[in-house]
């Protein structure tokens, strides 16, 4: 090989190093940033965990929570919509309602931890039922599972002429309020679900 031909050699070789090591940088570069992204969402996801959930809502003086057969008289519940007292011996089936199941039953999924998204649709016309129904069924479907069962423990269920668009109830806890709020129904969600004397129970 003439000297001529080492010294081109060389300079394509040279340049080819040049050219990997710019390669490896931009590799490394992209990993560092991906490693640097996932820690900043590690640490962001861990900071808003850490952070207290707003409790909205009041509480409600409990009542016994007897067991009665179905039809039979008790004393009148504390709130509209109730939070405790006597109830059903069969708690209802979680999910979205149309038509409300007797406010005894529902009282039996209180003292297993549920929460209830009560609406009432009484003053919207129709399209605009339609989209709250759609928009609970939207945060019923995004607030997860009970941590000790594992199930939605939700149920969203009409109240036709209560004092509110919207009313969430959990075990001696009332919230109620007159726009769909998401946001106010996940904090609920999470600061009272399984907040009940049976939170093991389905």
């Amino acid at each position: 090989m003439t000297p001529k031909a080492r010294d081109i050699h060389r300079a394509k070789q040279s340049a080819w190093e040049r050219q990997a090591q710019r390669r490896r940088r931009i590799i490394v570069g992209v990993w560092v940033g991906a490693g640097l992204a996932f820690a900043a969402l590690v640490a962001y996801l861990a900071w808003q965990q850490s952070q207290p959930i707003p409790r909205t809502g009041e509480d409600i003086p409990l009542q016994p929570a007897d067991h009665i057969e179905i039809g039979q008289p008790h004393e009148p519940y504390t709130s509209d919509p109730p939070t405790s007292g006597p109830h059903y011996a069969q708690p209802a089936e979680p999910g979205f309602y149309e038509a409300a199941p007797p406010d005894e039953q529902l009282v039996h999924n209180l003292e297993h931890g549920y929460v209830l998204i009560w609406y009432n649709c009484s003053a919207l016309a129709p399209e605009a039922c339609a989209q709250l129904k759609s928009q609970i069924r939207s945060a019923m479907q995004s607030a997860g599972a009970s941590r000790y069962t594992g199930t939605p423990k939700l149920i969203a269920v009409p109240r036709p002429g209560m004092d509110a668009l919207l009313a969430l109830t959990s075990w001696g806890r009332l919230d109620k309020f007159n726009a769909f709020d998401q946001e106010r129904i996940r904090n609920f969600i999470r600061a009272f679900r399984d907040h009940a004397p049976e939170p093991n129970a389905q």
